[in-house]
């Protein structure tokens, strides 16, 4: 598997918290650890966020780009969550905000400042069929539908996440096309590329990243025979152009499970696979993904000092 260049960009930050409500004299203050950890912080890329207060925390909830954060246990303490930087988010300084709270209502609130690269998209420039750069009318209702029906699908958030561990590509071999990239189809400008593809033949097996319920099996005008996984917490992913699916609507599927075949169907140029990411809503590179999350779950509290 080859990534693009490995930079691991790790924010900490420690801050003495604000009680909430007067704790014991003998209570010592909360204070928090926060740690980010991304291949690097720039327009559609995932930060992963480590926090972990120095007493256990009933509660960890915070935000960025104005986007809730949801966090999940890991470890003694720590809670961790993911971080999606939009597409169209402006570089600079923007702030990531967490709040932790202990049962007995002591709270600690701490702003970390992450400084957003400009990421360079290329242009793809590309000759489909023009059937699906310019639609029959025929077909503009069901594309409509279809959409509104995607749009659906990744606003819902489901408490918890389903997926543990580290991800893996659903094939072998690399992205052969970028995320991000301005596509140019048959000399008509239309969106940045929302995904990864990945050259391979027809008939070779997708295999789940990480495991989720199948959310959508279906035939899309656009992506062809398509399958969305909810992986929890607002994470999907989405799997296009397949010639055959072997899933089926609300099964649960665990991380390697084969969910089809590549194919060439919907608007493509040939065969491969396209794999897209939602994280709260927002399409991110799901190589980036693979990258952020490689100590998710591995994660620890700080170890304890032995006795004297």
């Amino acid at each position: 598997m080859k990534l693009l260049v490995r930079v691991v960009l790790v924010v900490v930050v420690t801050v003495v918290g604000i009680t909430a409500q007067q704790p014991p004299h003998t209570a010592a203050p909360l204070a928090v650890r926060v740690a980010t950890r991304a291949r690097a912080v720039r327009q559609g890329e995932v930060v992963l966020v480590t926090v972990t207060p120095s007493r256990d925390a009933a509660v960890v909830e915070g935000g960025a780009f104005a986007t809730p954060i949801q966090f999940w246990r890991s470890g003694e303490r720590a809670w961790q969550g993911l971080v999606a930087v939009p597409l169209d988010t402006e570089t600079g300084r923007r702030d990531l905000v967490v709040r932790a709270t202990t049962a007995d209502n002591m709270t600690t609130l701490a702003r970390v400042e992450m400084q957003v690269a400009r990421a360079k998209f290329p242009e793809r420039r590309l000759t489909v069929d023009e059937r699906f750069v310019d639609p029959p009318e025929s077909e503009v209702n069901r594309i409509l539908a279809e959409a509104k029906r995607l749009d659906g699908l990744f606003a819902a958030i489901r408490p918890g996440r389903l997926w543990t561990g580290a991800w893996r590509m659903p094939v072998p071999g690399t992205a052969t096309s970028s995320f991000g990239r301005q596509t140019i189809l048959n000399g008509v400008t239309r969106g940045r590329h929302q995904g990864a593809d990945f050259r391979a033949g027809v008939g070779t097996s997708i295999q789940a990243p990480n495991a989720g319920e199948v959310v959508l099996a279906d035939d899309l005008y656009f992506s062809g025979n398509t399958v969305v996984l909810d992986h929890g917490a607002g994470l999907y992913s989405l799997f296009a152009h397949l010639s055959k699916t072997n899933v089926r609507l609300g099964s649960r599927v665990a991380r390697g499970d084969v969910l089809g075949e590549v194919g060439a169907t919907g608007r493509v140029t040939g065969p491969h696979l396209h794999w897209a990411v939602r994280l709260q809503n927002t399409s991110v590179d799901p190589l980036s993904l693979v990258e952020a999350v490689a100590t998710v779950d591995r994660e620890a509290a700080p170890p304890r000092q032995p006795a004297p």
